[in-house]
């Protein structure tokens, strides 16, 4: 057989293959079993629903000694270099989650510990971690929502590891990277994402719901009244309880629609002032019947947690098939995971996101030459009868 042909197969087996949910894995928080679940469609069937496709990724069975870290668990997000965060409202706390042998859970010892809490040597209260996200210079950001009447609560935390113990609680490792109780008393925020160094906030203000942009233009370590923008304005924000932003484009849930809706800055002005630069892309009728409280978006890929009126629980995958901008046409909204299907999971999913597998971190090359030396004792020792 000639190389052409060997080529034309390799392009005709490549468009024939479909694109569904073998193209990522998944990690989703449940409010019934208190577990952080791995989910991942390892067969090539196009779901998660098979034998071994769902594992516990995290809960109280942890053998780092984090007592009930996943009660109520309101976001989840993963870092560059792997590390997965966990805002949990039962604990009020942020977990930092590291896979160290590759087995694609966090329960082995020294792979969960507290990321920040109110316990940080700052004094800043964490009463609901209700966004967690990485920002573009790697530092973690926390959104801060009062719910006890605090009145320096409502803000977004900026978080780093400055010394390299594996939390962000120490002096000068956290501060107030934006007020948002100074631009509205009645502030209420909900879910942080970042495209870039920009961030969009989603704040239900008392029910007049707004997005607001923020980036800290200057460098200064904190975001002030001239660098952030309410960018999808009162009157034309939608009740958004979740966010998320791709290449451009900043994607939020309607709360009473549970449709997705595009934003995008056609003018380039910096904000969302004209109906043409808000498209409807998804919406659940015909296909699910629930409740919506989280998504995320990743180019032209997605998912969506629902929980079902009829106790199907389920996450749906969405596929741009035809690059149209959205996700309504035929094949374009597929079963990711369904709990009629599974049998256990999910239960009652509340915030999901894409997951990458993070390899074994290797032994350091002394360590093996340590092992490889003391094998070596090991072997004349028995063959001089030591």
């Amino acid at each position: 057989m000639g190389k052409s042909t060997l080529a034309v197969l390799a392009a005709t087996t490549a468009l024939a293959t479909p694109i569904h949910a073998a193209t990522f894995k998944a990690l989703f928080s449940d409010q019934t079993t208190d577990q952080v679940v791995f989910a991942a469609d390892l067969n090539n069937d196009g779901d998660a629903n098979d034998a071994g496709e769902t594992r516990v990724f995290f809960d109280a069975t942890n053998a780092s000694g984090l007592a009930a870290p996943t009660g109520n668990v309101f976001q989840l997000t993963q870092s560059q270099n792997g590390d997965v965060f966990v805002g949990d409202g039962d604990t009020d706390t942020v977990y930092r989650l590291r896979d160290l042998n590759g087995n694609d859970t966090a329960q082995d010892a020294g792979e969960a510990s507290v990321w920040f809490s109110s316990h940080n040597a700052n004094g800043f209260a964490l009463q609901t971690a209700n966004g967690v996200a990485v920002g573009g210079d790697g530092a973690i950001y926390i959104v801060e929502a009062d719910t006890l009447g605090n009145p320096a609560g409502d803000v977004v935390y900026r978080t780093e590891d400055l010394n390299g113990d594996g939390d962000a609680n120490d002096i000068g490792e956290s501060a107030i990277w934006l007020d948002l109780g100074a631009l509205d008393p009645s502030s209420s925020p909900f879910e942080i994402t970042f495209d870039g160094n920009a961030a969009f906030i989603a704040d239900t203000a008392g029910g007049t719901p707004r997005i607001y942009r923020a980036e800290d233009s200057d460098g200064s370590g904190s975001v002030d009244m001239t660098e952030v923008v309410e960018y999808v304005p009162q009157g034309d924000a939608p009740f958004a309880l979740a966010l998320s932003a791709s290449d451009g484009d900043l994607f939020a849930q309607d709360l009473f629609t549970d449709g997705l809706i595009k934003f995008t800055d056609l003018d380039g002005n910096g904000l969302i002032d004209v109906t043409s630069e808000a498209f409807d892309i998804w919406s659940p009728v015909g296909i699910l019947d629930g409740a919506i409280f989280d998504f995320v978006i990743d180019g032209d890929r997605g998912l969506v947690p629902s929980n079902e009126f009829n106790d199907n629980d389920q996450i749906v995958a969405l596929f741009d098939l035809n690059g149209d901008g959205d996700f309504f046409d035929a094949g374009e909204t597929q079963t990711f995971l369904s709990f009629a299907d599974q049998g256990t999971f999910p239960q009652r999913p509340r915030s999901v996101t894409f997951y990458s597998s993070v390899a074994p971190i290797p032994l350091p090359a002394s360590a093996l030459l340590l092992i490889g030396a003391l094998g070596g004792l090991g072997v004349w020792r028995k063959r001089s009868g030591v």
